[in-house]
């Protein structure tokens, strides 16, 4: 019964933390893991210990902490000293707060170089170990800190900390009451982000175009491949249906202006070999989108959230049809905040942004390897922080568009 006793309480943590995922908006759990390195007491008279560590936590951003976050962290290690055949063994479930200090980087500006968050964190819990032969399960309380390193890549970083580990000591080592370890620990740590931001809207079911063909006259046949007047779309998708011979057509099938520029991208339809380019982007000769980065304007969000508002699908709509008729570009997406609030906040909230516009695009049809979202937080402004104008303008989604 008291073996159970951890690896239970282990499982209660990863459902109480599984069911805790379902709250809206931008406190979204991280999992983590790593290796783990014992300074063991030496009233133990054992070897040091080595082993692993796995993690779960929940940031408090949605309770109005921004800086604090749970965590349940579950370590087992082996010192090397054997007196059973088996070597001496820890196992420890530690409940900690821990306490983050914001994201810096080297020089005034945290855009610039490398990127870490130190943190600090104290808590309590449960420690089983067998010393000499003999198993025991001790209450603990453990103190440490450590730092951070984004990787940039979904949240991705890089953790390295260090605690202090306090227990009872009633029979693992002779003459003590207290035994103090020391444990350093090397591994990542990952926000679960890319599950727990789901697209806005599920995408339309595909549409069966064998169901919307039309019967050749002639042949009598009902051809999900027949195209009547010879303009390139379906008859089953094609809602002009008797274009005349060498006409011009947009993707419904009906004939363009040629004088016109249907997408005001400055190329005349007649000449416009991309005629759904986003409102504002670059393009070429032939009307087809370059090398650049866009900003796209009336991307909005709830308040707090990285929910999308409703006006901001008809847009996204439109870029997501741009980029399937342009199968040879790449977008970086890019979320940015402005300076209010805490930096750490800002951070993960972009990042869900960006993440939140790119599941909505692939909801639409547009691949998703060719698509990757990005988080800047407030470190790339564009105007200035201290007017209310500037701030709007810095909240923004940008497009980085890359041609190959």
């Amino acid at each position: 019964m008291r073996k159970m006793l951890i690896p239970a309480a282990a499982g209660l943590l990863w459902s109480g933390v599984s069911s805790a995922v379902t709250v809206d908006g931008y406190d979204i759990p991280y999992i983590g893991a790593g290796y783990t390195h014992e300074f063991g007491d030496s009233a133990r008279d054992s070897d040091d210990g080595q082993g692993f560590e796995v993690r779960l936590g929940w940031p408090l951003s949605h309770y109005g902490y921004p800086n604090l976050s749970i965590e349940g962290n579950y370590h087992s290690l082996r010192r090397d000293r054997d007196i059973d055949g088996r070597p001496d063994y820890q196992r420890g479930l530690m409940f900690d707060v821990v306490y983050d200090f914001g994201l810096f980087g080297w020089g005034s500006d945290a855009s610039v170089g490398p990127r870490f968050k130190p943190f600090a964190l104290a808590g309590l819990g449960l420690v089983q170990e067998d010393v000499r032969g003999d198993e025991h399960e001790h209450f603990g309380v453990n103190v440490g800190g450590g730092l951070l390193m984004p990787l940039n890549w979904h949240g991705l970083a890089a953790r390295l900390d260090a605690r202090v580990l306090a227990q009872d000591n009633d029979e693992s080592a002779d003459g003590e009451d207290m035994l103090i370890d020391y444990r350093v620990s090397l591994g990542l740590q990952l926000p679960l982000t890319f599950i727990f931001v789901a697209p806005d809207r599920a995408a339309p079911p595909p549409v069966d175009e064998c169901e919307l063909a039309v019967v050749d006259p002639v042949t009598g046949r009902s051809d999900c491949g027949l195209d009547s007047d010879r303009d390139g779309v379906l008859d089953g998708l094609d809602e002009c249906p008797a274009t005349p011979a060498g006409s011009t057509v947009d993707a419904r099938g009906c004939t363009l202006d040629l004088g016109s520029d249907a997408d005001n991208d400055g190329v005349p339809n007649d000449a416009d070999r991309c005629p759904d380019t986003p409102a504002g982007a670059q393009v070429d000769a032939i009307g087809c989108v370059i090398a650049q980065t866009m900003v796209l304007r009336g991307v909005n969000f709830e308040n707090d959230s990285a929910v999308l508002a409703d006006e901001s699908r008809d847009i996204l709509d439109g870029v997501a049809e741009s980029l399937k008729s342009q199968p040879n570009v790449r977008v970086e997406i890019g979320g940015h905040t402005d300076s209010i609030g805490n930096d750490t906040y800002n951070d993960s909230l972009s990042q869900q942004r960006a993440e939140s516009v790119r599941q909505y695009l692939i909801s639409r049809g547009v691949e998703a390897g060719r698509m990757e979202a990005m988080g800047y937080g407030e470190f790339k402004p564009i105007a200035s922080n201290e007017t209310a104008e500037g701030r709007a303008e810095n909240r923004r989604v940008e497009f980085k568009l890359i041609v190959e």
